[in-house]
């Protein structure tokens, strides 16, 4: 399975005491990396945060983001009616005692100690707190591994089509070489008997074997053809296996690059070179890509 790195996801939960909101967005990096931002009411489960969070991926850097947002009612001050009747009545009595004939304001009464009463702010326990974040992060994940393998699935298409490429030019650097192989064999040949016969000399079938032998081990790619082949079929297996495998995958890519470098050391013809050239360079644009896959 191809899963990228890059993803974001949210999700918003709504209490009576207002919404809380996650989301957690993600980056490539080499290893593991996780920060979290929470709100001051729920500092204390980023410990656990970062637990549950490393079993649900295995590379990339995390980015996870948490916001409390009050209900209106619950931000609203209440009033304290017996406060108020209590002022007002006292007030009224003083008043009365002094003949004064002056209203009493509202305004001035609602502003004494006592009558309006500061809101309590709804405080989460562990063991709530911990139920909240359980459901609000599994919502968060959901999202956000879905939005990752959608990424990874296009990063699949994209890898699969240079893979093809790669197959189709060593199909051909397969066929050029075995004319090149012929040829190349007889020229050494006929370069060979006409030095010796300038010389007086001659060489036998034996000798000539050897000679081929020799120059089989300078400059055959018959392995390297069988290698690549097999770096490919294991690649397209690894992609396929239920969980993403970056890590594996930019091994077998370091492999299929070695092979495109020996061919291209050995091999003096340009048409080959040219063709492994092309070979070289769909690996490399598929090493950027996999270095997106978790």
């Amino acid at each position: 399975m191809y899963v990228s790195m890059t993803g974001y996801g949210d999700a918003l939960l709504e209490r009576e005491w207002g919404t809380i909101r996650m989301e957690i967005s993600s980056v490539n990096h080499r290893y593991q990396e996780i920060s979290a931002r929470l709100p001051r009411e729920l500092s204390s489960m980023e410990p656990w945060l970062h637990r549950r969070l490393r079993g649900l991926y295995r590379r990339g850097k995390a980015q996870v983001r948490v916001e409390i947002t009050r209900a209106a009612s619950a931000l609203a001050l209440a009033l304290n009616r017996e406060a108020l009747l209590s002022y007002y009545k006292e007030i009224s009595s003083v008043r009365d005692s002094i003949g004064a004939e002056r209203d009493i304001s509202l305004d001035a009464l609602v502003n004494l100690p006592g009558v309006l009463d500061t809101p309590i702010c709804h405080e989460f326990g562990g063991d709530e707190a911990a139920a909240l974040l359980s459901e609000l992060l599994d919502r968060t994940a959901e999202n956000w591994n879905k939005m990752r393998r959608v990424e990874g699935a296009h990063l699949k298409e994209d890898i699969d089509a240079h893979l093809a490429d790669i197959e189709h030019n060593m199909a051909e650097i397969s066929a050029v070489w075995t004319e090149v192989r012929d040829a190349a064999f007889a020229d050494m040949t006929a370069r060979v008997t006409k030095a010796l016969e300038a010389a007086g000399a001659s060489l036998t079938e034996s000798r000539y074997a050897q000679e081929a032998v020799i120059m089989a081990d300078k400059w055959d790619i018959t392995e390297e053809i069988a290698r690549m082949a097999s770096h490919v079929s294991k690649f397209r297996e690894t992609g396929e296996n239920p969980e993403s495998e970056g890590r594996k995958l930019d091994f077998l890519v370091q492999e299929m690059n070695r092979e495109a470098n020996t061919i291209n050391s050995k091999i003096s013809d340009s048409k080959i070179r040219w063709m492994a050239v092309e070979v070289k360079s769909s690996i490399e644009r598929i090493r950027e890509q996999i270095q997106n896959l978790e």
